[in-house]
């Protein structure tokens, strides 16, 4: 399957082509022309969202199981809450098309898209952790997120990674569980479909792998050598309640769990953030 160029999608994005100015943001003319991988890769311009481009060609047709679509950057970019994601050029906005989970998997998709990313960005050199259900954090600061969508049969995982630029400490949010920061050289020599396309391809592997031949108790069980502040005394607050204890692993059905004062719990969501 040919790498493919976004058509325009009205109020999400415009046309794409090689010949557009921000096509070498994403892509060098040796790729386009070497390439030929068995998904469909969509490379698209600035748009509203990835996850919009991506569900406008699902439901078109155009967006099979494992194909995902690439942006630019975004005007529109949304992380966990519908909270802005700020989107600037240089960075990966991907949205990948995941397969429909077994009704025991269904609350582990964002958990095992974050296993995946891990391991594939370690393999490239970048010792990042998930932090519980879904940022990608480097030496505790966070250069990733995953956000899932689902609609019907399309489920969508959109992943957004600080390559080039990150958000000032002093623009984000005061309630912000970390700081941010940029993965840094990971992608030196390496174009953003390069370093997708790489991601993609050892993920796809061990996401099938993992659905096929594991179970969520054995899955909740090899996630742990990739979480963030595993072991340590946590904060998990939500919109009415904020719970502290000891963070020993997530349940099968992708809660958090805590042993804190009273007892073992899990907590299902909230915002994660370490003991100070």
């Amino acid at each position: 399957m040919p790498i493919l160029w976004s058509p325009e999608i009205p109020g999400v994005t415009e046309a794409f082509s090689a010949r557009h100015p921000d096509a070498s943001l994403l892509i060098t003319e040796g790729e386009i022309a070497s390439y030929r991988p068995p998904e469909r890769f969509w490379l698209c311009g600035p748009c509203s969202s990835v996850l919009d481009a991506a569900m406008n060609l699902a439901r078109r047709g155009e967006l099979d199981v494992w194909d995902s679509v690439l942006a630019t950057r975004q005007w529109s970019g949304r992380g966990q809450l519908r909270r802005n994601w700020v989107s600037e050029q240089g960075n990966l906005f991907a949205a990948w098309r995941l397969p429909a989970s077994p009704e025991p998997w269904q609350n582990m998709v964002s958990i095992l898209t974050g296993w995946v990313l891990c391991l594939g960005l370690a393999e490239l050199g970048a010792p990042v952790r998930l932090k519980w259900p879904n940022d990608i954090l480097l030496h505790g600061r966070k250069v990733g997120g995953i956000l899932i969508e689902e609609r019907g049969e399309i489920l969508l995982a959109g992943i957004g990674l600080n390559l080039a630029t990150c958000p000032d400490d002093m623009a984000m949010r005061r309630d912000r569980a970390c700081e941010a920061a940029v993965l840094g050289d990971l992608t030196a020599g390496m174009s953003i479909f390069g370093l997708w396309l790489r991601l993609v391809n050892s993920g796809r592997v061990r996401y099938s792998r993992e659905l096929s031949d594991s179970t969520p108790l054995e899955f909740s069980q090899s996630v742990e050598r990739v979480l963030a502040y595993l072991g340590a005394v946590v904060h998990v607050s939500g919109n009415r309640s904020s719970v502290c204890g000891v963070f020993t692993g997530v349940s099968p059905d992708g809660g958090i769990v805590l042993d804190a004062q009273g007892g073992r719990r899990t907590l299902h969501s909230g915002s994660l953030r370490p003991q100070e």
